[in-house]
């Protein structure tokens, strides 16, 4: 059966010729970033910093840095992320949002793979947040590291709200090459999350309690620090669950200073 479609109104119809122009040159300049990357055994990021035809508005109220077209946003981080970590958008359909987003001042809800719609919740020059599906999120941080350089780090979170919310947690220079975890974030331990003081429930206990240890990492634009929320709890035998929940200490944050570390 043929699939009803939408009628487009008019404004819908304007955006679309209007952007056109723009989301072609992007197509290019995204195809020369590939053979540069593919050619280039250090590449420089010709797919992320090189393109002067995309203004760098990222967020409504802010209009500064338009001046500067070759600046790192979440949105130029957005389009070309590795499809593992962003597989269920095609990378015409994340152009397709950016489009609309920056000409229609318009937060556009597009369709993912599954067959359902993707769209963005919160968008800032260093931040961009979007659920992707009805039960996962994605948030692109662009963190400052040494000499001006530039750390991306992606948290892919799956879950609902009443489930155990898990978050994939990456990083990558500004080539969009990944880099190791570890040299960026101190995870907490299973202890740092529990007030185990003049309390007769031991670390072990709760260890053997959880079936494994799902941590929900969320952040936000600017000097928002990491916060990271044990969510287990949640999936546990009712008795157990309301034997630690009292125990539960409130989410831990980390502010970043080159690196996320939990104390």
């Amino acid at each position: 059966m043929k699939a009803e479609r939408k009628v487009k109104t008019e404004r819908e119809m304007k955006v679309e010729r209007n952007v056109s122009g723009w989301r072609q040159a992007l197509l290019r300049l995204a195809a020369a970033a590939a053979i540069l990357l593919a050619a280039a055994p250090a590449p420089r990021a010709a797919g992320l910093t090189d393109r002067s035809d995309q203004s760098d508005r990222s967020d409504r109220s802010d209009q500064s840095d338009k001046s500067d077209p070759n600046k790192l946003t979440a949105l130029k981080v957005f389009a070309f992320i590795p499809l593992e970590v962003l597989d269920m958008l095609r990378p015409s359909t994340r152009l397709d949002m950016i489009d609309y987003y920056e000409q229609a001042d318009s937060l556009l809800s597009a369709p993912n793979a599954l067959g359902g719609s993707s769209r963005f919740l919160q968008v800032a020059d260093d931040y961009l947040k979007m659920q992707v599906t009805p039960v996962s999120t994605l948030e692109i941080k662009i963190l400052p590291f040494v000499k001006k350089e530039k750390v991306i780090m992606t948290l892919y979170t799956t879950g609902s709200d009443d489930g155990a919310k898990d978050t994939d947690v990456r990083f990558f220079d500004e080539t969009l090459r990944p880099m190791h975890p570890g040299d960026f974030i101190k995870p907490p331990k299973l202890k740092n999350f529990f007030n185990l003081k003049n309390s007769k429930v031991k670390e072990n206990e709760i260890r053997e309690a959880l079936p494994f240890m799902a941590v929900w990492y969320t952040t936000g634009p600017g000097d928002t620090p990491l916060t990271a929320r044990l969510t287990t709890l949640s999936i546990l035998p009712q008795e157990t669950a309301d034997l630690l929940r009292p125990l539960l200490l409130p989410p831990l944050s980390a502010p970043w200073h080159h690196a996320y570390r939990f104390r």
